[in-house]
Parts: structure tokens; C-alpha cells; sequence
């Protein structure tokens, strides 16, 4: 989603987590200058799928028995408020770590005219997908929560549009056939088919604006194969219309599309190419153009990369996998300015984690970047392979990304 410490060592030791000590001096240089970093935010085995409200200072999950939690950040160190992540329960009929299998997500904040209200997969009875509805909650202003059911009918899987202090915002998910739709959040009767997106579980990416009155924020971009070859597609939400934006080669996955300030919150999109390079584009001449590439280092693969705004540019994070390895084991940042490009690890490599799901914050001290860190499983004759079960869990851990 698009949002607008490390601390000294001394400060760092103040908290009782050895491994966030140990990492902070280990790393004197950090005194002298930027370094890969690492530091824990919280211990919480559980805390797998976490979502960010920046305006609120607050987090929203799932623990493994189908509670929506919602608990705080510290907005001057950047470590969650109670440490483990249970604040309060919001929900206790939500979706468990086994129904993000099906789902592939957990629950999203929503920014609307009356502050940022989450929406999840509710559950209206057993945990099946025949039972699975769309769940909103909001907080009265007062710290209490209130969780219901927008509509009895079969779906899952929501995700919201991401434009600030919207007036109209809007929400997409699937049916148990995997089939897209969208609708006016407060107007569930509003809902239609996404026509042109094929049925899978592939997320729907809502523009990310600061401004709800930017032509075009209230659309998404999606990929569709076109002659074998994956191309990113907008469809403009108002006049439910569909358009082509690339034609060019390699296969298009993540797309992601934001208002950029560097450009004066004109619209700019990046998508993920071949696995291994990322390419943002910007409309001239009435032509999606791309006007910066950035390819991973050789043998290295891209994941969950995700824009983000920051001092009045755009930056865009995201997990790697290392060869020989097929995890995802470090966390890197890269600006969009051809002029002067940045694209940089941020976590150490060592110790050798899985470092996945990567998340922003803006901390009173900058943008901080987020990650659960997993310890990978041996149990393949000693190869390392992924795990991302919470008994493989060393808690959330975060980086400063040095910008």
C-alpha cells in the first residue's frame, strides 16, 4: 500500500530483546554511517500477515485461531504496542493462518472520509468457503471495535482502494469459484464483475493516491495474457471499461500503480517482469512509456515488491531470493530516477533467514521496512528450504532502509 530505528545502540539495549542488542552492536559502523540492518519489532510466532495504518499508528491480523487483532505502533521506535501484537480483538470469527492458504491475504486497511476501517474474511459458521463473507470493522473513536457482515453472499478475500480521506472507497474480492468483483464499500449492492480478469487468486492492486481527486485513482491494474504474454491492464472503476497500458515483452506479474510527487501526483505504474526486473512507466504523449528498468542482481529473483512515497519521492521495496537458495532471504529498496538510481540490500545476509512479506511504516525518523524473519526448514537431507509456519518464526523484524 502507498504510506506517506535503528536507534542508537545505547537506546537499542534499553529493550529487553537480546537479539535486537546483539544486532545493534554488532553494527558500530551504523555510528558512521548506513549500513544493512536488522532490528526486531516484535517476537510474536503468530504475527505472519500484518497490515499497516499509517494515520492510525496501528496494525491489523489473524492468529492461528481466527482472531482479528488490532494492536499499536510506536511511532518513535517503530515496535508494536503490546509487543506481541494483541491489542484488541476486533473479530473472533476472522480467518485463521490455515484459511490465508485459500484466501491469500488477510485483513486490509481501508481509507475512507471517516478514517481508515479494515475489511476482512468473515466466517459465518465452520471455516469453509461456501461460509466465507466479507467482513467490516471500525472503531467508534473510542477504541471500540464493531465487526459485521456487508452482505450475505458467498466471498472472500477483500482488498480495498487506497486513496486518502476517500469519499467513495471501494473494495475487491473473489467468490468461491475464484471469479473477481468490486463494489462501493458502503454500497454492497453496487457490485459488479471485473469481466476482462481471468478467475484466480491473483490480488486486484487499487491505485495508491494521497489525493481522492487525481483523475483515474478510482481504478485498478491487473495482468492479462495477451498473445502469450502477460500485459498490465486498468480498468477505470466510473466508467467500468477496461484498457491495455503495455505491449512490450517479458511477462508482467505484480503491478502496482500510484500518484508520484516527484511528477506532480501524476499517475505512474511498475510492474515486476520476468521475475527479475522492475519496470515503471509513465504516460507521454498520451503512451504508457517505461522510463526506468532495474534488474535484480544476476541470479537473484524478485518478490512482493510494493511502491511507497517518502520526502517527496517514490521508492518501491521488495523480498529477493539468492542462488543457490529458492527463499526469500533479503529485503532490498530501489528509488524510480533514472538520473540517480538507488537499488540497494538493506537486511544483513547473515544470519541466513527467510525474510519475507516485506511491509512500510513512516516512523517519526523515516520510512522503516518490515519483514517476518523464519528460520529455514532442514529437513530435505539438509537443504535449505522455505518455511513460513509460525513455529518457524523469529517474530517481525525491521529495517531502516537508509533514504
Amino acid at each position: 500500500m502507498l504510506h506517506s530505528l535503528l536507534t542508537r545502540a545505547s537506546r537499542a539495549c534499553r529493550w529487553p530483546l537480546a537479539s535486537f542488542c546483539v544486532a545493534a552492536l554488532a553494527a558500530p559502523a551504523l555510528a558512521q554511517g548506513w549500513v544493512p540492518n536488522e532490528a526486531q519489532a516484535s517476537p510474536e510466532a503468530e504475527l505472519i500477515d500484518y497490515e499497516f495504518s499509517q494515520s492510525r499508528a496501528q496494525i491489523a491480523w489473524n492468529d492461528t485461531l481466527g482472531n482479528l487483532w488490532v494492536a499499536d505502533v510506536d511511532r518513535a521506535s517503530g515496535r508494536f504496542v503490546p509487543a506481541d501484537g494483541r491489542g484488541v480483538v476486533v473479530d473472533p470469527d476472522s480467518m485463521t493462518f490455515q484459511d490465508a492458504q485459500k484466501t491469500k491475504n488477510g485483513p486490509e486497511w481501508v481509507p475512507t472520509a471517516r478514517g481508515d476501517v479494515l475489511v476482512h474474511t468473515k466466517y459465518a459458521g465452520r471455516h469453509t468457503d461456501g461460509n466465507s463473507r466479507i467482513g467490516l470493522a471500525w472503531d467508534d473513536g473510542s477504541g471500540v471495535w464493531t465487526s459485521s457482515i456487508l452482505s450475505g453472499a458467498v466471498r472472500k478475500a477483500p482488498y480495498g482502494s487506497s486513496v486518502s480521506g476517500d469519499p467513495a472507497p471501494r473494495i475487491s474480492y473473489v467468490d468461491n469459484r475464484e471469479v473477481h468483483y468490486w463494489a462501493e464499500l458502503f454500497v454492497p449492492g453496487s457490485e459488479r464483475r471485473i469481466e476482462d480478469f481471468p478467475d484466480s487468486h491473483y490480488p486486484v492492486r487499487h491505485v495508491a493516491c494521497s489525493r481522492p481527486d487525481v483523475a483515474g485513482a478510482r481504478g485498478i491494474v491487473y495482468p492479462v495474457t495477451v498473445d502469450g504474454v502477460d500485459q498490465v491492464f486498468y480498468r477505470d472503476f466510473d466508467r467500468n471499461t477496461s484498457q491495455q497500458l503495455t505491449f512490450d515483452a517479458g511477462q508482467k506479474y505484480e503491478v502496482w500503480m500510484w500518484c508520484a510527487p516527484e511528477y506532480g501526483d501524476e499517475l505512474v505504474f511498475f510492474t515486476l517482469v520476468d521475475q527479475t526486473e522492475l519496470r515503471v512507466y509513465r504516460q507521454l504523449g498520451g503512451v504508457w512509456t517505461a522510463v526506468f528498468r532495474q534488474a535484480a542482481p544476476r541470479g537473484n529473483k524478485i518478490y512482493s515488491p510494493e511502491p511507497f512515497t517518502w520526502n517527496g519521492k517514490s521508492y518501491i521495496f521488495m523480498s529477493q531470493t539468492v542462488r543457490p537458495n529458492k527463499f526469500r532471504s533479503e529485503v532490498w529498496v530501489s528509488n524510480i530516477d533514472a538520473a540517480a538510481p538507488v537499488f540497494k540490500r538493506i537486511t544483513p545476509s547473515e544470519p541466513l533467514r527467510t525474510r519475507t512479506d516485506p511491509e512500510v511504516f513512516i516512523t517519526d525518523a523515516g520510512p522503516r521496512i518490515y519483514f517476518n524473519r523464519l528460520v529455514p526448514d532442514l529437513s530435505d537431507g539438509g537443504r535449505y528450504k522455505p518455511c513460513r509456519r509460525p513455529d518457524c518464526s523469529d517474530g517481525v523484524w525491521f529495517a531502516d532502509p537508509g533514504l
